[in-house]
Order: C-alpha cells, then structure tokens, then sequence
C-alpha cells in the first residue's frame, strides 16, 4: 500500500525509500499554498503562489489543514497518474495534514 514518507536531513530517509517519489517545493507536485507565522500579526498565513490574497488563522495546524483543503480543490489541474502505486516523499510530518496525502488518496482511486 503507497504511503506517505517524510524527508529530514537527521536520518536517511532516502535509503529505506529508494522509490519514493519526491512531492514536496519545488517539485511540480509542491503544493502552491504556502503557510508561515507573521510575527507581526500574531497569526498563521496560508496563501496562494498565484495571487494575492491570503487568510489568517490562530493555529499553524488550521493554517495547514486549509492549505490542503485549497491544494485538493486545485490539485485537478495535474494528472496524477504518474504517482499511482508509489510512496511520496514531503517535508511535514507524519502526523500533520498534507498535500502529499491528497495526491496519494486520489492517485491510488480514493475520494475525488
């Protein structure tokens, strides 16, 4: 069953994952919304590398399950084809929402 792998520089995930398929920025699979901490906001920004509006959330965790949201409304643009069957490698851990997910789940014939 395809999974999800997450990338780190602390241990060698390449090694146990030779044939993950790399998803995370800069690949064409990146996901366009990016989340970060305003410091000056005291808020979480998730916004769109191809516009210019952005939302604020309290939670970096809301932040991200709203990346993803947007991600899996636009990840219709991609044939997906290419991933079915394999793992996919992205830097959020395992245990945070990820656009890695999405690709996987419809990828592999899950929800669309």
């Amino acid at each position: 069953m395809p999974k999800r792998v997450q990338m780190t520089r602390q241990r060698p995930w390449r090694a146990d994952n030779p044939d993950a398929v790399i998803v995370a920025r800069p690949s064409k699979w990146g996901n366009p919304w990016r989340v970060w901490r305003d410091a000056r906001r005291g808020r979480w920004v998730c916004k769109a590398d191809h516009n210019a509006s952005y939302e604020l959330f309290i939670t970096k965790d809301e932040a991200t399950a709203a990346a993803v949201e947007h991600f899996r409304h636009w990840v219709w643009r991609l044939d997906v084809t290419e991933l079915a069957g394999k793992d996919l490698a992205c830097w959020c851990p395992l245990d945070q929402s990820c656009h890695a997910d999405v690709l996987l789940e419809i990828a592999n014939g899950g929800a669309q």
